[in-house]
């Protein structure tokens, strides 16, 4: 890294930086997947913050590729099972790592916080389970949502959904889906996410290494997704979808020690022109990842008030 991006680096990521390397733990690309996941979870273990009590609840939702295990986060102090506005969370992980344990603290905290349902998805991840695994499990649960929100005390015409990084990415093709399928969605919350597995932007070069995500690791997550699948369809590369007029009002969050950064700019500014109301935050001395690592990075909590804050306009409104 060059000195003058480090000088405007967060102190406290540059403090997650070092424990990374002072752990000597290889590159995510350099270990075998189950390696990988291994190393998240152990990485969430030091990094993230415990969630707050909630009552959570989990099922399985019918998808095209068999059952899609769902965990419902509701808030205590609920009267009965009263039908509550819902967030569908699509988890980070580079469609390769992660499962509910990956946003619990964020998904826990918007259902306090708010007194509203939010619905983690355990999709199928790749290699094991590339394109369109993913994507068609987190749509099958959205259509549920929207079509049998009753059977989850979920009212369904008040959903949002949210992803963060890969998460991001499906949240994304699934809101351009929700809207081609006629399904309202209020809201929808791109935290620094993926928008384009065909083209690499400056940021790529400017962010490759020495910021937690490298642009190797990123390049890992992409072919395993993709598995051969095109690039340029809009449903791998949201950003290159021919239309985003019309779909739901967007949050997207970035960062400016990220690899993503100018994809996610690009991707809010596309949808800006649309006509599509968009609050777009950058968090330009944070690196990709801190969101849910709220126990070291002071800045995770004041986004998560600015997600929340988004969210209570629109569910409420």
């Amino acid at each position: 890294m060059t000195a003058s991006l480090q000088d405007k680096l967060d102190s406290d990521a540059r403090a997650v930086l070092d424990l990374i390397e002072a752990s000597g733990r290889p590159p995510l690309n350099q270990l075998s997947v189950a390696q990988a996941r291994e190393a998240v979870c152990a990485s969430l273990a030091v990094l993230g913050k415990a969630p707050p009590p909630v009552r959570e609840h989990d099922c399985d939702i019918a998808g095209p590729g068999g059952s899609v295990p769902v965990r419902i986060y509701r808030p205590l102090g609920e009267a009965g099972e009263a039908a509550l506005p819902a967030l569908l969370y699509m988890h980070g992980g580079g469609w390769m790592l992660g499962d509910f344990a990956y946003g619990a603290w964020f998904c826990a905290s918007l259902a306090q916080l708010l007194g509203i349902a939010v619905v983690s998805v355990d999709f199928r991840l790749a290699p094991e389970h590339p394109y369109p695994a993913g994507l068609d499990d987190c749509m099958a649960v959205l259509r549920h949502l929207h079509g049998h929100a009753d059977t989850l005390a979920i009212e369904g015409g008040r959903i949002a959904i949210a992803g963060d990084s890969a998460g991001g990415n499906l949240a994304a093709v699934c809101a351009l889906m929700a809207r081609d399928e006629g399904i309202s969605l209020k809201a929808q919350i791109l935290i620094y996410p993926v928008t384009d597995l065909l083209e690499e932007q400056e940021s790529y070069a400017r962010n490759a290494e020495g910021f937690g995500l490298t642009a190797d690791v990123m390049r890992w997550f992409k072919s395993a997704y993709r598995n051969g699948a095109d690039a340029a369809d809009w449903r791998v590369s949201p950003l290159r979808a021919e239309r985003m007029d019309a779909v739901a009002p967007a949050l997207v969050l970035t960062c400016g020690f990220d690899p993503l950064y100018a994809e996610g700019n690009a991707y809010a500014e596309r949808l800006a022109r649309a006509g599509v109301p968009v609050l777009h935050i950058q968090y330009r001395d944070q690196i990709h990842g801190f969101l849910m690592w709220a126990e070291k990075v002071g800045a995770a909590e004041q986004a998560l008030a600015q997600i929340a804050g988004e969210l209570r306009h629109r569910l409420f409104a």
